[in-house]
């Protein structure tokens, strides 16, 4: 008990004589003399200023320019201007089916219940003569030539993603889904289908093959320099798909 006695007097004496030594607020415990005002600092100390106040805006003393929407610059998308070119050269080959340019075969007479039958081949071939980097979009006479009558074809399809109904869908030459499998399409192996009536679909991400027809029309569709569609059915059918 003792012991304990004098280790506690111990501490006692300790931590009065490290008060007295100890730095009072604002010194620091060493004699320095005071620097006279006219003798420069070697590294000077950045003036004190008053704090900036910045300005009020506009837009807190107008309520005009309170209240303005900001403005945003986006890519304007439009609908370019379309050219013709060279007529078609058709043969008949029978009362059915005609050659166009000496390449292409079509079958039908362009009615609702007799379409023509066209091809992708046929489709793609505008690529050659449609430049959107130069605003040239020239279209085949032979293609110009379907303008507004009904055409078949087969392709896969897509409808939009995350629906069970849909009166629109993707046609196009290769597989894709609309998201993440498959091929995806150029403007000119692929047509975007509005129906004449909506019809169920089931699942997310599908794609099937199918034959569609509808009234087929020219509709270049471009961002900038990029063209996004080009053709478009209206009105139309899906006679089968699997």
């Amino acid at each position: 008990m003792r012991a304990v006695w004098i280790i506690a007097a111990t501490v006692l004496v300790l931590a009065a004589i490290a008060a007295a030594w100890w730095p009072r607020a604002g010194t620091t415990g060493v004699d320095v003399a005071v620097r006279p005002a006219e003798v420069a600092l070697v590294c000077p100390q950045p003036p004190v200023v008053d704090p900036v106040v910045a300005p009020v805006t506009a837009a807190v003393t107008d309520p005009v320019a309170a209240v303005a929407p900001p403005v945003v610059t986006t890519t304007a998308t439009t609908a370019p201007k379309v050219t013709v070119g060279a007529k078609a050269a058709i043969e008949r080959v029978d009362h059915q089916t005609v050659r166009i340019d000496g390449k292409y075969l079509v079958r039908g007479s362009g009615s609702e219940s007799d379409p023509y039958q066209i091809t992708w081949e046929l489709l793609t071939s505008a690529a050659r003569t449609v430049d959107a980097s130069k605003s040239i979009y020239e279209v085949p006479g032979r293609i110009a030539d379907l303008r507004g009558a009904w055409v078949q074809i087969s392709g896969y399809w897509a409808p939009p993603l995350q629906v069970f109904q849909t009166k629109e869908a993707m046609f196009m030459l290769n597989k894709w889904d609309g998201c993440c499998i498959g091929l995806p399409p150029t403007p000119f192996d692929s047509i975007e289908a509005t129906f004449a009536k909506p019809f169920a679909v089931q699942g997310q991400h599908l794609y099937r093959y199918g034959t569609i027809k509808g009234r087929l029309e020219i509709e270049p569709f471009a961002a900038g320099m990029f063209l996004l569609g080009f053709y478009r059915l209206h009105d139309a059918v899906m006679e089968s798909t699997s």
